[in-house]
């Protein structure tokens, strides 16, 4: 029965393990979020250039696409081990000032904001802060 137990739980803590992501991912979560959502062909436009306007359905495209991404969870918010992990292609060492300025980027929604206004924020702080690095981690690896 102990052994059983044992292996239950490494199973778990293996699956709880993040998996990066590639490009192939982002396209297929965006086209996956902007027929989720309706989206209008002159914002989708916009995505595609990194350009993220602040209003109600931007801000619920980008909680959809973290969300699928497996960045940001309703409940409790972004995933800083995530997003190191997806920046540094999953070789992070989370005492660099790189996990410290991803930190910096998110909260708790202490403002009680809704989930996509949450979402957006942390979401614009970390492209104007890492947009280079973001992109980076997207390039097809040859």
């Amino acid at each position: 029965m102990k052994i059983l137990v044992a292996i239950c739980v490494l199973i778990s803590l293996a699956s709880a393990e993040y998996v990066l992501k590639s490009r192939e991912n982002m396209l297929a979560f965006r086209d996956e979020c902007v027929k989720e959502l309706s989206l209008p062909a002159d914002l989708v436009e916009k995505y595609t250039k990194w350009e993220y306007p602040n209003d109600a359905q931007t801000q619920c495209y980008i909680k959809c696409v973290f969300t699928k991404w497996g960045l940001f969870d309703v409940q409790t918010g972004f995933s800083v081990e995530n997003i190191h992990q997806q920046l540094e292609n999953g070789h992070a060492d989370h005492n660099e000032a790189l996990h410290a300025s991803i930190a910096g980027c998110v909260d708790n929604n202490e403002q009680g904001s809704n989930v996509c206004e949450w979402a957006y924020r942390g979401a614009t702080c970390l492209l104007k802060e890492h947009l280079e690095k973001i992109q980076k981690s997207l390039v097809p690896k040859a």
